[in-house]
């Protein structure tokens, strides 16, 4: 199965919610390559994630999917498939708007404790990001008021406003998952997996605490 197919079937797994920008990304954006001296370079090379960025990929993946009893984030290399999927396949824009999120994260680190994310406790990491959660959820709510309140008074006329790119965090979170549950670690060991199915069945119904089916 192609890691294309493998993404958009966990969009099933995630309740189909799936934002359109990582659906975008992950249907066109890693097409947009050119051939430049023999190698495959990504279009909009201007802004990208440096290692340092993964490594704060990585300690915010882990917080948000902790090591338990299954493999976490961390592990399963998802802040690397966090550092791929932006730099290969969205555009600029929301690179550069993922990337901004990125060092204020950092920034409300240093405010609040006096040190950098990757430095952070995990209880202090873990405290900070619900805020910042917090934080996502307030502003798509006034975003979504506005623009009710700009579709009423424009009534659909031309011209309107390109929409608000969405905060960080839900970008963070969506690609934690993705990356999370298409990994090996993910599907085999955090999931229920089979590794050579048998007949298809549509609908098998699930014991109590049972995991949820790898797709």
């Amino acid at each position: 199965m192609q890691r294309r197919d493998a993404l958009l079937r966990v969009a099933t797994l995630m309740g189909g919610t799936l934002s359109a920008p990582t659906l975008i990304a992950v249907l066109e954006g890693c097409q947009k390559k050119t051939e430049q001296g023999g190698k495959e370079t990504a279009t909009g090379e201007s802004a990208k994630l440096t290692a340092d960025h993964q490594k704060l990929t990585d300690e915010a993946a882990e917080t948000i999917i902790p090591k338990t009893s299954t493999p976490g984030a961390k592990e399963a290399g998802v802040g690397a498939f966090i550092v791929i999927m932006m730099n290969d396949c969205y555009p600029e824009k929301d690179r550069q708007h993922f990337m901004a999120g990125l060092e204020s994260l950092d920034k409300a680190a240093n405010d609040t404790y006096k040190n950098e994310f990757v430095s952070l406790k995990p209880a202090e990491r873990t405290e900070l990001l619900k805020k910042v959660e917090a934080e996502a959820h307030a502003q798509r709510d006034k975003q979504r008021q506005e623009a009710e309140q700009k579709k009423n008074q424009a009534q659909g006329a031309a011209g309107e406003e390109e929409k608000a790119l969405p905060h960080y965090f839900f970008t963070l979170k969506e690609l934690t998952l993705l990356g999370y549950f298409t990994s090996e670690p993910g599907a085999t060991q955090a999931l229920e997996y089979v590794f050579v199915p048998g007949r298809y069945e549509g609908c098998v119904d699930m014991k109590p605490g049972q995991k949820a089916w790898a797709l």
